[in-house]
């Protein structure tokens, strides 16, 4: 895989679907599509990133080594011219050719190093890069800690019976208002995971009478499920859908 430059990355990641800013994504599932391509592009780049360390890692070492093996070649030589060391001119000549070639290694993994390191410098800045784009788009998103909390216009199918919910979320803990048509009043209470609501309405006459099981779409505005009473009576439908919209904060 080769490695995308740094001048191509806003390219990139526009192509991604990712504007320049987080204002430019208007929409909470734009703003989703957004952080996933930005994950996607941080994975190869950290894979990238690892695979470089890598390398950088073993040149050291086998430049370490070719130094080594240099000022070893070095010594023997000097102690040769010097007459320290017994030797021919034919052996001279094979300790400079030694010399030289051990000069060239020494000077291509040190280059080669040189070359990681830049690529390690500029793959480490990408990421934080990505990292910072990533984080100002969360920002903007509504917190999972709170995406329940707030007043929600509730139509039950197929009666198209209707009412409001009135939610606060703490984590995963739901807790809550209703009321519906024809007077009926109660608590709830339940849990939201990954997306995905389970509320238990209890009624104020009745006691527990209804589960609800439910998905909140991407825009966070939208509920949707099914329902299924616990109090039988002759000719009402026992289970069936369910949608609810979050009221503006100005309307609840």
């Amino acid at each position: 895989m080769r490695r995308i430059g740094a001048f191509l990355l806003a390219a990139l990641v526009a192509a991604a679907g990712v504007p320049a800013t987080a204002q430019d994504l208007k929409r909470p599932e734009e703003q989703l599509a957004a952080l996933y391509a930005l994950r996607v592009q941080m994975e190869v780049e950290q894979k990238l990133l690892d695979d470089d360390l890598l390398k950088h890692q073993r040149v050291a070492q086998q430049r370490e080594s070719a130094r080594g093996r240099l000022r070893q070649l070095y010594d023997e030589l000097d102690d040769m011219v010097s007459g320290k060391t017994p030797s021919t001119p034919e052996e001279l000549d094979q300790r400079e050719a030694a010399v030289g070639r051990a000069e060239q290694e020494l000077e291509a993994l040190t280059i080669q190093a040189r070359d990681l390191r830049i690529r390690i410098r500029d793959s480490q800045e990408r990421i934080q890069l990505l990292q910072d784009r990533s984080g100002k788009l969360k920002r903007n998103l509504p917190s999972d800690n709170e995406a329940l909390t707030g007043t929600w216009d509730v139509t039950y199918l197929p009666n198209n019976d209707k009412g409001s919910f009135t939610l606060r979320q703490s984590g995963t803990i739901v807790a809550g208002e209703y009321s519906l048509e024809g007077g009926w009043r109660g608590s709830l209470q339940g849990t939201f995971v990954n997306g995905k609501i389970l509320l238990h309405r209890i009624d104020s006459k009745l006691g527990h009478s209804q589960d609800l099981e439910g998905t909140i779409a991407p825009d966070g505005k939208t509920l949707r499920g099914r329902w299924q009473n616990f109090i039988l009576s002759g000719g009402q439908a026992t289970s069936g859908d369910w949608v609810a919209q979050k009221r503006d904060r100005g309307d609840s």
